[in-house]
């Protein structure tokens, strides 16, 4: 009889069960690549199962803990990370996957189950590359696990403008969304061709030159435009960006798969698709972004996901995940604690976060800086616009000073919103956030590995720290081990 989720959950749960890690992990071997099956006990797939017939040989020594962990800011890459899978080479049998064989950039995947089970039962808890494999002595190999973030530390445009210009060695330019006073490419001197976007855009709205609108026809399948007359200076565009199939890309979500899908080797396959659907209701403001030189696609993805104040990262099992940090008061538990549950005396307060009293956002990117070279025409309200780089959102609470003399005032921090109403929602929203203490806590605990992911609620009961009519904290750190009942967390609430 298959095993359903609820029945993996218990099983879980148990103390007493034999938990078995199955490990598949490719490596190139004899000018092929081939598959590797490990674990850290004899088990043999059955006739009906994917692979069918196969054995695991138990010469896996130890398995590798998981942490994940959002960053000091809760925006942006989040951090996952796998130790090593630590093999037995005790008569040298295994000498030549050190000396002959590749494995770095392989796939690996790890799968956890019971003894007794089909191999159709197990759950997928890990899938990941190789970065290596090194001797940790005489008698044991190890290989280093990793996440497929480093698939995203690339460039985001490798695509040349090409031709016989001075900048046929430039890449072209990206635009999604509505960005504004964009520096185009020169792609044909002679007929005065630039270039906005690399591909088909929604509209090329108003061409400048030197900061005054001219005259100008655009292609919009092909991302360019040609001038009605030569330039007399610096010429600027605003724009609305890539409309790949037809649809115009505005939401974070959205633009973030299609950087990934298209700019790296990661396909929709690798995403967790329900998370980028629901981060398009959480966070639906419109956004435009405009990118003219070399950049990395993790610095892109940054920019995106930090202007709705939102994370991402890979899940165990190997997906791209997207969040957002909210108040936890608001969020429904997916585990409840209490100090029973938890290692005696581990429960302790490992950072205070001073409130801030105010939060500034720009919004409405002037994506060309002009102080000097405007053309006489431009009025002096047209000349402040292109002098400034955002306009400016604040949200504003006084009264916070009262309690605390030394709440924060931070700089402006830019993002990539492109409407007012946007910018004015998400300051109120981080002020509400960020406006009192809060605090983060650590922990270890009695629970099964894999039964809470980044971002998620927990409610804690515990005569400790003002939990002790239970409070709800947001999960922000993750350390297990899967064959292990012990998990430690760091909650922020």
């Amino acid at each position: 009889m298959a095993i359903s989720d609820a029945d993996y959950a218990i099983w879980l749960a148990a103390d007493n069960q034999s938990r078995i890690v199955l490990v598949e992990v490719k490596a190139w071997s004899g000018g092929a690549e081939v598959t590797r099956y490990m674990s850290n006990y004899p088990f043999v797939s059955g006739p009906s199962d994917s692979p069918a017939n196969q054995a695991y040989d138990d010469f896996v020594l130890s398995v590798p803990q998981f942490s994940h962990r959002m960053s000091e800011q809760f925006t942006g890459q989040s951090t996952p990370s796998w130790g090593d899978i630590e093999i037995a080479n005790e008569n040298g049998d295994r000498d030549s996957w050190l000396t002959a064989d590749a494995w770095d950039a392989r796939s690996v995947k790890m799968y956890l189950g019971d003894k007794s089970w089909a191999r159709a039962d197990f759950r997928k808890i890990l899938d990941g590359t190789i970065a290596d494999i090194y001797a940790t002595g005489q008698r044991t190999l190890a290989l280093k696990v990793r996440d497929k973030q480093w698939m995203l530390n690339v460039p985001a445009q490798t695509s040349l403008i090409g031709g016989s210009t001075a900048n046929k060695d430039l890449p072209k330019p990206l635009c999604y969304g509505q960005a504004f006073n964009t520096e185009p490419v020169l792609t044909v001197a002679a007929t005065h061709e630039y270039q906005v976007h690399d591909g088909g855009v929604n509209a090329i709205s108003t061409v400048y030159d030197n900061g005054v609108s001219v005259g100008f026809t655009p292609t919009i399948a092909s991302g360019t435009f040609v001038l009605s007359a030569a330039p007399a200076g610096r010429i600027t565009a605003d724009v609305q960006g890539a409309k790949p199939g037809g649809t115009y890309l505005t939401k974070c979500a959205d633009i973030m798969q299609h950087l990934i899908t298209t700019h790296s080797a990661l396909t929709t396959g690798d995403l967790d698709a329900s998370s980028f659907s629901a981060f398009n209701t959480t966070a639906p403001q419109a956004l435009g972004l405009y990118v003219r030189e070399r950049q990395n696609l993790i610095e892109l993805l940054d920019a995106l996901i930090q202007s709705v104040g939102g994370w991402y990262g890979f899940s165990r099992d190997g997906l791209l995940q997207l969040g957002r940090l909210e108040d936890p008061a608001s969020g429904t538990s997916v585990l409840d604690l209490t100090a029973d549950d938890l290692v005696e005396g581990s429960l302790r307060c490992i950072r205070r976060i001073v409130p801030v009293t105010t939060v500034r956002l720009g919004y409405r990117k002037n994506w060309t800086l002009q102080t000097d070279g405007v053309a006489g025409a431009a009025t002096e309200a047209r000349r402040a616009d292109l002098a400034a780089e955002y306009l400016v959102s604040k949200a504003l609470d006084a009264a916070i000073k009262t309690a605390h003399p030394l709440a924060l005032e931070p700089e402006l921090a830019g993002t990539l919103m492109t409407v007012q109403s946007d910018c004015d929602t998400e300051a109120a929203r981080r002020l509400a956030l960020w406006g009192v203490t809060r605090y983060v806590y650590a922990f270890d605990c009695f629970s099964a590995p894999a039964r809470v992911s980044l971002g998620q609620v927990i409610k804690l009961t515990h005569p400790r720290f003002g939990f002790a009519g239970g409070a709800k904290a947001v999960v922000v750190g993750i350390t297990e081990q899967p064959t292990k009942n012990r998990l430690s967390l760091e909650i922020w609430k």
